[in-house]
């Protein structure tokens, strides 16, 4: 009894203090705390025709969820991009090899880094942590109106979507299976707000 107690007060105290030590990880509580006080964020704009995903290298995550982004949304245009991308960089091994049970096609993918043309040209940004967020908020907070999270759309917490790069396959499938849904949720909202429209 008393070992479990302490197992319960270490786990949350180990994670408040790693947030304490690392930028980075309290860019991402601050925004788990707030997506869920705030709820499912409304999409920007009258339209979206353009849509781009950004994550950190642009060879897991982002092109990922580009390609099923891209699936599920016929006529819309969606492009990958990282922060700190190596230009022309290939996917992830074991990101193509994951992506292909989910149906995707990785194999010919290259990383592009994120350029000022592309937060220009998109009508949405989508980024999958709250640092994502937060980068994108200090490199261009001219555009942060068209800025959400990925992991936003999901149905329940936590919503981001953490960096499967190094990690065994079993976590590049619980990592895809979960941008998986966050798309689906994400292709509904902007398939609904394309009905209203028409």
């Amino acid at each position: 009894m008393r070992m479990s107690l302490v197992r319960s007060i270490r786990r949350p105290l180990g994670t408040a203090l790693r947030c304490l030590r690392s930028a980075d990880e309290r860019q991402d509580l601050i925004w788990e705390l707030r997506r869920r006080g705030r709820g499912e964020p409304v999409l920007p704009g009258p339209g979206i025709e353009r849509v781009l995903v950004v994550c950190y290298g642009n060879i897991c995550r982002s092109p990922f969820a580009e390609r099923l982004l891209a699936r599920a949304c016929a006529g819309l245009v969606v492009r990958s991009a990282g922060f700190e991308a190596g230009d022309g960089d290939p996917a992830q091994p074991d990101a193509i090899r994951v992506a292909a049970e989910f149906g995707i096609d990785l194999s010919d993918h290259r990383a592009r880094r994120m350029r000022r043309e592309d937060v220009d040209w998109a009508d949405l940004i989508i980024g999958m942590t709250g640092r994502h967020h937060a980068m994108l908020r200090v490199r261009w907070p001219d555009r942060t109106d068209r800025l959400r999270l990925l992991g936003d759309f999901l149905l329940r917490p936590p919503y981001a979507l953490e960096d499967p790069w190094g990690c065994p396959p079993e976590i590049f499938r619980a990592v895809y299976r979960r941008i998986e849904q966050a798309t689906a949720g994400l292709a509904g909202r902007i398939q609904e707000r394309g009905r209203a429209a028409s």
